[in-house]
């Protein structure tokens, strides 16, 4: 019997496609992507993916690089204006975080280095991706505690924007809170539980949770909220929305609303949740595997 579809980003999907997710070996850009008419930065685009694809699947780890004095400069404006809306808004963790990694605006940070400091603290590390992986392949790393990242970065056009993660959203984004050891064991268990499982159903919902929380959750903090997911604090644009927007409904993180809520991953998003803390978040990840009946190695 034919599974029936699953509804992602609206549209109906294949369960299989959640399982068996492709690999693609050639740079695919998203039409949206500013700079796609640009020949030298799709040039660079193209010999970075390469070159990381390789240190992908041949488990090198990520290669070194002499960023370029555009690609320096980029980094600068950018993280610069959202170190300023980090002091204000981000979680503890996060702003403890980024200090012990000496992440600043004066330089690109090279993932290399990053990853050696995640693996003596909290025994992760970091893989290099090429550009955005499938939901199942980036969770088999994580299963393994490894986390795929970018090294390429966004068009200067456009600062404020990227339908796709760089090394500016991962690298201020996702890396930091792996020096927290509650947060490296959360994602490390929804990696496991995803990668585990043949189930594209189950995928999909550890794929809503982790988005909700890891990608674009709020956090309740000493009575205040504060952002947590790396989706918002990688953007100058999600941060102010997250928290101010009319348009933006922010209720608490409760598992079951939170993994059959649909979402679109190329707008500022609308539906925003809540956690009370990184413990319950664990505790609930804890619970959603185990209520999915996922069996995980320890």
């Amino acid at each position: 019997m034919t599974a029936p579809p699953l509804i992602q980003y609206g549209v109906a999907i294949d369960p299989n496609e959640m399982v068996e997710p492709p690999d693609p070996e050639e740079l695919a850009i998203d039409p949206k992507t500013p700079g796609i008419d640009d020949p030298e930065y799709m040039r660079r685009r193209r010999w970075i993916f390469q070159l990381t694809r390789k240190h992908r699947l041949e488990r090198l780890g990520p290669p070194l690089f002499d960023y370029t004095p555009e690609e320096t400069a980029l980094w600068k404006d950018v993280s610069g204006r959202l170190h300023e809306l980090h002091e204000k808004h981000a979680c503890q963790m996060y702003l403890k975080a980024k200090h012990d990694l000496a992440i600043t605006e004066d330089a690109i940070p090279q993932m290399r280095h990053l990853s050696d400091r995640l693996r003596q603290e909290t025994q992760t590390h970091l893989v290099p991706a090429e550009g955005s992986l499938a939901y199942r392949t980036f969770y088999e790393y994580i299963a393994e505690r490894g986390f795929p990242v970018t090294q390429f970065l966004r068009h200067p056009s456009h600062p404020e924007f990227t339908p796709e993660p760089d090394m500016i959203h991962d690298c201020l984004g996702h890396v930091p809170p792996f020096m927290s050891r509650d947060y490296a064991e959360v994602i490390t268990l929804i990696g496991k539980a995803a990668a585990t499982t043949h189930d594209g159903e189950h995928i999909l919902l550890l794929k809503r949770f982790s988005w909700f929380s890891i990608e674009f959750g709020l956090i309740e903090e000493h009575g205040d909220t504060r952002v947590f997911g790396a989706g918002i604090l990688s953007s100058t644009g999600e941060i102010p929305n997250s928290l101010y927007s009319k348009d933006v409904s922010r209720r608490p993180f409760v598992t079951e609303t939170v993994i059959h809520t649909d979402y679109d991953p190329t707008y500022m998003q609308k539906d925003l949740f809540v956690i009370p803390s990184l413990p319950f978040l664990r505790q609930e990840a804890e619970n959603l595997v185990r209520r999915l009946g996922i069996e995980v190695a320890s």
